[in-house]
């Protein structure tokens, strides 16, 4: 099978939100902030990758929004890229993906992970910076995150090859009934500029942020979707979330 971008990125939101099952698979993202993503980006690729029509749908007892594809078909299609059930601790990326030097199938597959178990956030600046760095949330910060610490190797492996510098550390839990977490983080304007050129993001609860940071020089955080919406089309003034 010929791994096309659009392959790779279905790969990469399964691998990050889906769900495995001997006779189906699911994939579920967050009930409000995710809804756009999945209806116009999701659910589309999905569609034309496994040749079946999918819309989504709330599961409101989980507070999600997404699919179930039933059938042998759509599972065998995830098989056979070493997808697993109860695949949370031990997914990686597809070999398929490792193996690429296709920049367009590397950076489908990092932009599907991000816009599900990723994302871009905005911080304050301490020290000897200026009084606007210290007050408003100005430095760009892209994270991923995985409790499989294999499949976050996997995904830094990916990411050199695209030559974007990042950190790979562990966030240990404190409690023992929870996994450490692996993470990779990309701090700085230059290297978010870099992430944003070569792969983006395609889910709107990411890349709004990334656009309020553009128009105004900062994100103010704890904001939903539809406040950062309000927020280029001019409707609600960032300035006022600080005070």
């Amino acid at each position: 099978m010929i791994i096309t971008s659009e392959i790779a990125e279905v790969l990469g939101i399964f691998v990050a939100d889906g769900c495995l099952q001997d006779n189906y698979i699911c994939v579920w993202g967050n009930i409000t902030e995710d809804r756009d993503y999945y209806n116009s980006i999701v659910c589309p690729l999905f569609s034309k990758v496994l040749n079946k029509k999918i819309l989504a749908h709330e599961k409101k007892s989980n507070s999600v929004y997404g699919f179930y594809v039933c059938g042998k078909d759509a599972v065998n299609f995830f098989r056979r890229f070493g997808m697993i059930n109860n695949k949370t601790y031990l997914v990686n990326v597809p070999k398929e993906i490792l193996d690429s030097n296709d920049k367009g199938v590397i950076s489908s597959f990092l932009r599907g992970f991000a816009d599900c178990d990723g994302g871009i956030s905005l911080l304050r600046r301490k020290g000897s910076y200026s009084s606007f760095n210290k007050e408003f949330h100005t430095y760009p910060r892209i994270d991923l995150r995985s409790v499989s610490p294999k499949l976050v190797t996997g995904l830094s492996f990916l990411l050199k090859k695209l030559s974007i510098c990042h950190t790979l550390w562990v966030e240990k839990r404190r409690r023992s009934n929870e996994s450490d977490i692996s993470r990779i983080t990309i701090r700085g304007i230059g290297r978010v500029e870099k992430w944003m050129e070569l792969i983006g993001f395609n889910n709107p609860a990411q890349s709004s942020r990334y656009s309020v940071w553009k128009k105004f020089k900062f994100c103010p955080v704890r904001t939903n979707l539809e406040q950062r919406k309000r927020m280029l089309n001019g409707s609600l003034d960032p300035y006022l979330l600080y005070h």
